[in-house]
């Protein structure tokens, strides 16, 4: 398990582009995880929100209307996995679901980084 405070990394859907904003500026991830009640709905990153805004949204629009329900999740801290969705996704945060998708943990693209210089250094 990492040391990580789920909740430092999630929203709801139903808060506001800003309140997303301020999740990310608090935990220096550049993603929030959504949830409506315990579900994870999706993840929204620093350069989803940009593009939101970009286009016009307003910064107290509702959340629901701009996360993408299509994310990749982890079943379990599987750091190897992690890293090749890293790679192909261009991602830096994974969140860790169970079989009803609440949110068990996270991994930040920096675990990954710090297991790859520990096995360097060994």
């Amino acid at each position: 398990m990492s040391g990580h405070k789920v909740g430092e990394y999630t929203v709801p859907d139903s808060a506001t582009l800003l309140d997303a904003v301020n999740i990310i500026a608090h935990n220096h991830s550049r993603c929030a995880v959504t949830v409506s009640g315990k579900k994870v709905t999706g993840v929204i990153s620093e350069g989803d929100i940009m593009r939101c805004l970009l286009k016009g949204a307003d910064i107290h629009a509702p959340l629901v209307s701009f996360t993408n329900p299509s994310f990749k999740f982890l079943r379990s801290r599987d750091l190897d996995v992690a890293l090749d969705l890293f790679r192909e996704h261009g991602i830096s945060l994974l969140p860790v679901l169970d079989l009803d998708f609440s949110l068990l943990s996270v991994v930040l693209l920096s675990d990954v980084l710090d297991k790859v210089e520990l096995s360097k250094n060994d």
